[in-house]
């Protein structure tokens, strides 16, 4: 029979294994998206963000290959840096 603290730490450890592997995830999304030149690495205040202009603002998460993987499609290349 499951008691209470039994139930607690298993809950708390599912939530820890949840969040790393969420964490990865999140941070390989955000890598293929510097990659791909897609997400900005300027850091904004939140007024800064609303005065920009409509035609700049793009989606917060735009649809990417490879979202719901862990891993980014191998596919995916690097921007040329021979320029």
């Amino acid at each position: 029979m499951n008691t209470p603290q039994s139930m607690m730490i298993a809950l708390i450890a599912a939530a820890g294994v949840s969040y790393y592997y969420a964490k990865q995830e999140i941070d390989a999304r955000r890598k293929l998206q510097r990659e791909l030149g897609v997400r900005s690495t300027e850091k904004k205040e939140w007024y800064e963000r609303l005065e920009q202009p409509a035609s700049k603002v793009t989606p917060a998460n735009p649809p990417t290959e490879g979202a719901g993987s862990l891993v980014p499609p191998t596919s995916a290349k690097p921007p040329d840096k021979t320029s």
